[in-house]
């Protein structure tokens, strides 16, 4: 095969047009899989920049004039000099016999051919790569740190793809090396723009060995890196003025660790951090926003709201900050504000499906249920599992519901009762009074035994949990008055079982959730698992809930949740709402929690509320609870007579119009 077969491209001596391929073609043939491959590719890059060379020094050559060689002749007798004598090689290597045909023929000052072919089972003379590996990699990474160490120059992203060109990245031995190396160093000089980080990846291939990867780099840096490369946050930095009184590196490492901070819910330190980076620079966009971010995830919303406020002042195109106070403003109640917010979004990003469900539900605030209807649907039609805009569109009733009844029909009813009077026919209240009494009279005994069928199932239920008939009422009032919940103290105060309200801080949602797999385990039984597995596993259902930790006062308690809870504690951070009071059983569930929780650096070894749990969300075992076979006779008898009454509805109405 050819070198330029090999390179992928035709005949060329442009050096730009050839590393260009063969960084291409180093994507196919990567030297750690395919070393074979790789070195044929590498061969042939060596040998077409070999060409290149040659042909510019010919065609240099050929483009000096005449008179300008024959004029360094004339100026000097021709004297007989002494050849020199050169050992003959011992062996003509192929690079030797390409460089000596190319001479030849650039001496009969034909036109030069391109070499078609190569045959790679031949030797290969390397001698001319003078630096060993080793110096050339040293040479690189000294090179990288003079760039990292020029703030202006590191941001630039030409420098950096100057840097790349090096020579040591293009030989398979340093490549490897350097590739080693590279993230260490950027571990400990992470301050670089996004796009930055996109073209390293894209000589490194770093997203590719994530796995790999994460094994070899802290946790820390690993979600830096993948935020970066993913784009979920990015820091800029080509917004610093050129002051010398700036120290831009402490601003830049304050800053970074304000955001890790706030990335491990660590609200104390990342305050420190903040103050820090605000008293050396305070007009810095990006600083801006985190200060936002943590005064909403603090539940400091009038900071939050007035942060964002200023950042648009002074960055009119930020995006995160109109997403940020639209939410504001629709939880002020404030729709219309927050719809021009999403509009101003949707002009720049036309396909930011978040800004589209603030606008829906900024149109729903308002009343508008076509508008919302329309950019709900929208929103299902790109993503159908979409649960929010699902909800949303259950909330929208037609409009023509909204309206009241027309003036005349008001005036023909009040007419019709008028008329009524006049001829001393019972009105709707009176009416009402003859139908309750019939009613009763002709369904007294049914009426009479199902009270006595729901006494009896209240007694078999008060039996099952093991509770006198006094404890179950108080237990069915609790259904609807909570015991209202402030501290840890008066959760264990509260009976197990009972209904509580209680208010959560520093909530967050931990990326576990509570399945039920009904094919592998007929009776229900929770499994406690990461949201990926879940979704491997196809096991999201109505019935799915969701874990979460947040704090009573100073201490931290485990409550699970469904969907609509999960997202507001998401989004906020904070939330009120009621729960069931429940002992954490004995098996996985306390273990799996506790391990998704130090994965996440929470602090919850010493505050962790580890014997009681809250949940809000139904689980299968209390909805699949029958009590008895006795309660199921009971429960079927009532349903029978139930339904006779609901017939004696139409019969009594009937029966009224005699009366």
């Amino acid at each position: 095969m050819g070198i330029w077969e090999i390179l992928g491209i035709e005949p060329t001596d442009n050096p730009a047009q050839i590393k260009k391929a063969y960084a291409k073609k180093l994507k196919v043939h990567n030297p750690e899989v395919d070393p074979e491959g790789f070195q044929q590719l590498r061969e042939a890059y060596d040998l077409a920049l070999k060409y290149t060379r040659n042909t510019k020094r010919n065609r240099m050559f050929e483009e000096t004039p005449l008179p300008e060689r024959l004029d360094e002749w004339e100026d000097h007798e021709p004297e007989e000099e002494e050849q020199p004598t050169f050992d003959p090689p011992q062996r003509l290597t192929l690079f030797d016999r390409f460089l000596e045909e190319t001479t030849q023929e650039v001496d009969s000052q034909e036109e030069i051919p391109i070499p078609k072919r190569y045959d790679f089972t031949e030797s290969y003379d390397h001698s001319e790569r003078s630096l060993n590996p080793d110096d050339m990699v040293e040479r690189f990474f000294r090179r990288t740190q003079e760039l990292y160490d020029n703030y202006y120059e590191r941001i630039q992203l030409e420098n950096w793809r100057e840097l790349l060109n090096d020579e040591a990245m293009w030989n398979v031995g340093c490549h490897q090396l350097i590739d080693t190396r590279f993230l260490h160093f950027l571990e400990e000089h992470y301050h670089l723009p996004h796009e930055v980080w996109m073209l390293l990846d894209s000589h490194f291939q770093w997203r590719e060995k994530s796995e790999k990867l994460a094994s070899q780099l802290s946790g820390r840096f690993i979600a830096y890196l993948n935020g970066q490369l993913n784009r979920t946050f990015t820091l800029r930095y080509h917004s610093f003025e050129n002051r010398e009184d700036l120290d831009i590196e402490a601003f830049l490492e304050w800053r970074s660790d304000a955001l890790f901070a706030l990335m491990e819910n660590d609200w104390e330190t990342a305050q420190g951090y903040l103050a820090k980076a605000h008293a050396l620079y305070a007009l810095d966009p990006d600083l801006i926003r985190l200060q936002g971010e943590y005064f909403l995830r603090t539940g400091n919303k009038n900071r939050a709201f007035h942060t964002f406020d200023q950042l648009l002042r002074l960055d009119p195109d930020n995006i995160d900050a109109y997403l940020y106070r639209a939410r504001l403003f629709l939880e002020k109640g404030d729709a219309a504000d927050a719809i021009k917010d999403c509009e101003e979004i949707l002009a720049r990003m036309p396909e930011l499906w978040d800004a589209r469900s603030l606008l829906g539900k900024g149109y729903l605030q308002l009343g508008e249920w076509e508008k919302a209807q329309e950019v709900f649907q929208e929103l299902l039609s790109h993503n159908p599992s979409d649960i929010d805009a699902k909800i949303c569109l259950t909330q929208i009733q037609s409009p023509f519901n909204k309206v009241t009844e027309p003036a005349t029909n008001k005036l023909a009813k009040g007419a019709r009762r008028k008329n009524l009077r006049a001829l001393g026919l019972p009105g709707n209240l009176s009416r009402f009074k003859q139908f309750f009494a019939i009613y009763t009279r002709r369904n007294i005994w049914t009426i009479i035994f199902l009270l006595l069928l729901h006494y009896a199932m209240f007694t078999v239920v008060s039996m099952k949990l093991e509770m006198t008939p006094e404890q179950m009422f108080d237990s069915l009032v609790n259904t609807y008055k909570p015991v209202q919940i402030k501290t840890i103290d008066e959760l264990k105060q509260t009976p197990l079982g009972y209904q509580v309200e209680f208010t959560l801080t520093k909530a967050s949602y931990i990326n576990m959730l509570r399945v039920y797999d009904k094919e592998k385990h007929p009776e229900p039984k929770a499994e406690f698992i990461p949201a990926a597995k879940a979704e491997e596993r196809d096991l999201l259902n109505a019935d799915t809930g969701y874990v979460t930790v947040g704090y009573l006062e100073q201490q931290a308690i485990i409550v699970i949740t469904d969907y609509d809870h999960a997202k507001e504690i998401h989004d906020k951070h904070s939330i009120t709402m009621r729960g069931t009071h429940k002992a954490i059983p004995d098996g996985e569930m306390l273990p799996v929690i506790v391990n998704a929780l130090d994965k996440r650096r929470h602090p919850h070894n010493a505050v962790l509320v580890t014997d009681t749990y809250i949940n809000a969300k139904a689980d299968l075992e209390e909805k699949g609870w029958t009590g008895s076979w006795l309660l199921g006779i009971l429960a079927m008898i009532s349903l029978l007579y139930y339904i006779r009454i609901i017939r004696e509805i139409p019969k009594t109405r009937k029966a009224l119009t005699f009366h």
